[in-house]
């Protein structure tokens, strides 16, 4: 298993548009720092909009673009037959790809918090002074939980097998649609719904001076932890799980 989680890496390494993306995410909260520094204010406020925008918008579409090059790869450049007479059971590559996805996710959302860190230090004129280590444990969960959130995409993706352009585009949609459901206030338990409560809008709560009408909105919103827990993780297993029969159904 470590062997093959060991060679989707290589694969991922010879990808320069994958890490080209990963690297675009160093830009994410540039434009937010703006905003900090226009309205004088501090990491938190900066790190709040790296988790939002860099977290529910662009690190979907940055993790089903990885996804789509891991699966299709193979068939590309019909490699997959090669593979199997080694032989690698189907389970064990769906699993290290997917293992590799949340590796990938963990990278992007770090990457985001470091450069944030940075430019509270040089840029903002309180520095790190709202700095909590509890900013880890936020980023370490924000990168799992959109993991588990974007499986359901990955296993439609191995279902229609369109092509990346495809996978591009619901990937967009995905993000763009659970977004903005979010921002009009809907309350409806879904994944990206679950994300949200479980790695933002706790740490949100935690910000000082945060307006009563903000508090008010996210308890509206919020559903008891366990059933946002409880509905991320059983999406994500039901899929992972539908991934793997798919996959295993696919012609040779």
């Amino acid at each position: 298993m470590l062997r093959l989680i060991q060679v989707e890496f290589m694969k991922i390494k010879r990808q320069k548009f994958i890490i080209l993306t990963l690297l675009a995410s160093l830009l994410v909260p540039f434009p937010w720092c703006i905003v900090c520094i226009r309205d004088n204010l501090g990491f938190q406020n900066l790190f709040q909009g790296m988790l939002v925008y860099g977290g529910l918008l662009f690190l979907p579409c940055v993790l089903c673009i990885a996804a789509a090059t891991l699966f299709y790869r193979e068939e590309d450049y019909d490699t997959l037959k090669n593979i199997l007479m080694v032989p690698v059971s189907k389970t064990s590559l769906v699993l290290s790809k997917m293992t590799v996805l949340l590796v990938l996710s963990a990278v992007y959302c770090f990457l985001g918090l470091l450069v944030c860190i940075l430019l509270s230090f040089f840029l903002l004129n309180s520095g790190l002074s709202e700095f909590r280590i509890t900013a880890v444990q936020d980023t370490l969960m924000l990168a799992v939980f959109v993991f588990l959130a974007i499986t359901p995409m990955i296993t439609i993706m191995l279902l229609f097998k369109k092509g990346y352009i495809f996978a591009v585009i619901i990937s967009f949609i995905y993000a763009i649609v659970s977004f903005s459901l979010l921002l009009i206030g809907v309350k409806v338990m879904f994944p990206m719904m679950a994300v949200f409560q479980l790695a933002i809008m706790q740490h949100n709560l935690n910000i000082e001076r945060l307006p009563q009408e903000s508090i008010e909105f996210y308890h509206y919103l919020m559903y008891p932890t366990g059933v946002s827990l409880t509905c991320l993780i059983a999406v994500a297993l039901a899929s992972i799980g539908l991934a793997v029969f798919i996959y295993k159904r696919q012609e040779v």
